[in-house]
Formats: structure tokens, C-alpha cells, sequence
């Protein structure tokens, strides 16, 4: 418990409607989208700034009384990257939650923290601009946490992820200093600029971004393609690379993730395919339609039962929602999940999904992938009830197993949802400790006194001696 002298300095900072001390307000903020999946730890405080100047003065409080800060955007991050390991303040930005302005000649987008992905995508649509960056929970997460964990999504593909878009950014220093990177900011500070996205909070709060926009595209076009096996869709996608085409997006669905979609409602999109792939493309409107019938043929000598291609936005508008639905989708199929986000060589994603096929039959548990085909970014979901005695614990460690084979095949901890406290244990086996070490180091010339987001993305020594 804090003492009352925190709580007092904290109120003087951001009033005190803004800070909440009661048990009951606490308990939501244990925890962010990865859920009870792990012991939860309740925080001391739960402070909502309304300005960078109020960000700055409650981490100046609690850097002056060694109360650890927990940056916090809407929660809905799978690593439990938000959530508190041993009490302390956590920090939200909801209440930043603006959109300060386009400009339409820069191609530049001005956010708070705090605003939604969604609002970010209609403020550059609204002014005839394009802001690729597309997390499956846009609707509902913020421009600041995609930042904190490098959110990437469907379009990662062609255009990349969050960082090849954040061109500034204004940050609070774990001292409670405030200072503009990047574009129109202190250009001596480059260096920390480009350590912000993916730090997870650990380095820095951001509180405003400064996002690069793109041109809307003329032309733009979406197929469903169908497969019987995922090693005809990754057949369909090696033939789409094959022909030239570098699609705006590339997607898939497997079997059990179709099913989900279908039974939470999702209408007859994928039938009893074994593999649904999407498939979008956009440019100008000559080369759209020349790509779109390549696709169209690639994925029929692969061996597509069915190729769609939308009529209009409106129908690729129902075959997005139903990728858009899956996470919701498998919430309603089963009461708990483990949700990991990992990367393989792109020619091993079908070799990857039957792995996992192998692994929920191991651990007794139904399996459910999606993800990125077209960057190697799985979405492999363990379904279980965390009621039933020792679910919990298979799905914990069929995700464990999950790593280990991703990392023998040469790929990756994580796409987009960071490493949080859920990957802890695994980090040094990838980056090996050199690397560990490194990022220690870093962390400790920036944040001596370890008080923004303690215990995350990095592993402490006594966890890697524990885990070796």
C-alpha cells in the first residue's frame, strides 16, 4: 500500500477525481488482454493524466518516492505488458485520447497517446490519407500502446510496421522530464527515438505521436481463396510471390478458425475449407486489376476449391470482418485462451500450423490459427477452461513448446505483442545473453532506478539462472 503522501503528491499532479485508490476500481487493472492466464498482482494506484505535463509531474512523484509506473493505453495487449508484477502506479492514458491534427501537405498526423487506432485511420481517411498500420484490435487499442509493443497487422507486408510510420513523438523520461523526438524535437536524442517502439514502456511514456501518412490508393481489391489443406494456401502465396505481386495484405484463417467465425456468427465465409486465404491488393486501378487476376490464377493452380473476389467495398468490407472477428470469435467457442503471436520463415508458416495441430493434440487442447501469411506471422490460440483443473497449466505449457519449436525453425519470440512478462523465460535462448545483457544495460543507463514498467520485456538474472 502507498503511503498517503504519494497519493496526496499524485492528486496535486492530476487532481484527485484522477486517481483511483479504492479496491474495487484497482482489480480491472491487475490484468490486461492476456487475462488470468498467471497470478494477478492488483496496483497501489491507478492515476489518469489529462496532458504531457501531468504525465510528467505523477512520474516525477513517483521517481522521487521509488514507486514503480506501469504505462498503461487500453489494455487489450496479450502479454501482460500492462499489468503490474508488484503493486505500484498504473499509469493511464485514456483520457488522452485526441487526434491534434493533419496536415494533409506534410502527410503528417498529430495523436495523443491515448487515441484509438480507429480515430487515427479516420482522421487520415477523412483528409484523403492512408495510415497502413492495422492491429486486429483497432477498434479498441491506441496509437500508444501499438507504438510501446510495434504493432504491425495485415499490412505489414507491403508497408511495414508502426515504427516505419512514427517519424516524432513526445515522451516523459522515467525522471519525469519531457522531451520531443524525431521530426520538429531534439535531434541529439535521435538514438532514444529510435529504441521507443517495442520498448514496451520500460524506456520512456510516450504521450503524443507524430505518424507518417501515405496517399490513399486509386484502386483497391480483395479475394477470399479457399483450400482443402494449409499447404495448398502456402502453395498459393509462394506462387503470388512468385508472379511479382507484393499484396497489400495477405491472410489466412485455418480450419478450426473458420469454424469459430461461423458459429459466433460470422455467416458462410470459408465453408469447411481447410485453409481461408485473404488476399488484398491496391494501386492504381489498371496494375489492381491485372494483380488481382495473377492472384486469382496462382491460387487456383495451387489448388483453390473457390476464389472470391469482392464486387465492391461493401463485400470486402464482410470478408475482412470475419479475419477482424476471429480473436472475438474464439472467445465464444471456448471461456479461455492462450494467444501467442510468433514469426517463422515465411515457407515454414504450413509446417508451423501443423506443428501446433501436434501440440494441442499433445496437451489435450483445441487449437485455432490466423495470422500474417504473407510475413510469417502466426496467431496460434490454445483454447481452454481455466475452471477445469490443470488447463491452465497445459495451455501454458503447449505455449511453451510452441517457442521452443518456433525458435528451432529461426524465428521469433513475437510479431506485435511484445514480450511483456508472459515470454520472460524465453527471451535470452533468442537473443542469446549477450543481447540480454545489452538490453540491461540500456535499460539501466535510461532508467537507473528501474521505475517505468519494472520486470518487463527484459528478464532479470535470477529468472534466467532459473530457467537454465
Amino acid at each position: 500500500m502507498l503511503d498517503r503522501r504519494v497519493i496526496r503528491d499524485l492528486e496535486r499532479q492530476v487532481d484527485s477525481p484522477h486517481v483511483y485508490t479504492r479496491p474495487a476500481d484497482l482489480a480491472a487493472y491487475a490484468y490486461d488482454a492476456w487475462g488470468a492466464s498467471g497470478e494477478r498482482h492488483v496496483p497501489d494506484a491507478v492515476v489518469f493524466p489529462g496532458t504531457t505535463a501531468e504525465v510528467a509531474g505523477a512520474v516525477e512523484v513517483c521517481a522521487y518516492h521509488g514507486v514503480p509506473v506501469i504505462p498503461r493505453g487500453a489494455g487489450t495487449g496479450y502479454a501482460a505488458g500492462a499489468a503490474p508484477m508488484h503493486g505500484g502506479v498504473v499509469l493511464s492514458l485514456v483520457r488522452m485520447h485526441r487526434v491534434l491534427g493533419v496536415e494533409p501537405e506534410a502527410m503528417r498526423l498529430h495523436a495523443e497517446a491515448g487515441a484509438l487506432t480507429r480515430s487515427v485511420h479516420q482522421a487520415a481517411s477523412a483528409q484523403g490519407m492512408y495510415y497502413p498500420p492495422d492491429p486486429g484490435s483497432s477498434t479498441t487499442c491506441t496509437i500508444g500502446g501499438n507504438v510501446a509493443c510495434n504493432a504491425a497487422g495485415p499490412h505489414t507486408l507491403r508497408y511495414g510496421v508502426t515504427s516505419d510510420f512514427v517519424v516524432g513523438a513526445t515522451a516523459v523520461t522515467p525522471a519525469g522530464e519531457v522531451v520531443r523526438l524525431g521530426e520538429g524535437g531534439d535531434r541529439t536524442l535521435d538514438a532514444l527515438f529510435a529504441l521507443l517502439c517495442g520498448s514496451e514502456g520500460t524506456l520512456a511514456v510516450v504521450t503524443e505521436v507524430l505518424l507518417r501518412l501515405l496517399p490513399a490508393p486509386a484502386s483497391r481489391s480483395t479475394l477470399a481463396a479457399t483450400f482443402s489443406t494449409m499447404e495448398r494456401a502456402a502453395g498459393a502465396v509462394a506462387g503470388i510471390a512468385a508472379a511479382g505481386i507484393v499484396p497489400a495484405a495477405l491472410e489466412f484463417l485455418d480450419a478450426g478458425a473458420v469454424q469459430a467465425v461461423r458459429r459466433a456468427g460470422g455467416g458462410e465465409i470459408g465453408g469447411d475449407a481447410g485453409a481461408l486465404l485473404l488476399i488484398e491488393i491496391e494501386g492504381d486501378e489498371s496494375a489492381v486489376a491485372a494483380e488481382v487476376d495473377a492472384a486469382r490464377g496462382a491460387a487456383t493452380k495451387a489448388g483453390a476449391a473457390d476464389v472470391e473476389v469482392a464486387a465492391d467495398a461493401a463485400q470486402a468490407a464482410r470478408l475482412w470482418a470475419a479475419r477482424k472477428a476471429v480473436s472475438a470469435a474464439v472467445a465464444k467457442v471456448m471461456i479461455g485462451k492462450v494467444n501467442e503471436d510468433v514469426v517463422v520463415p515465411r515457407d515454414r508458416i504450413a509446417e508451423l500450423v501443423a506443428k501446433t495441430r501436434d501440440l494441442g493434440t499433445q496437451h489435450q487442447l483445441p487449437v485455432v490459427n490466423f495470422g500474417h501469411l504473407g510475413d510469417g506471422n502466426l496467431h496460434a490460440t490454445f483454447l481452454m477452461d481455466p475452471r477445469l483443473a490443470g488447463e491452465r497449466e497445459r495451455a501454458e505449457a503447449a505455449a511453451g513448446d510452441l517457442f521452443e519449436t518456433v525458435l528451432a525453425m529461426g524465428g521469433s519470440l513475437s510479431g506485435e505483442h511484445g514480450v511483456g512478462q508472459a515470454k520472460l523465460p524465453y527471451v535470452e535462448r533468442q537473443l542469446g545473453a549477450g543481447g540480454v545483457e545489452l538490453m540491461r544495460r540500456l535499460k539501466t543507463t535510461l532508467d537507473p532506478r528501474d521505475t517505468l514498467n519494472p520486470g518487463k520485456k527484459i528478464p532479470a538474472a535470477t529468472l534466467l539462472a532459473a530457467v537454465h
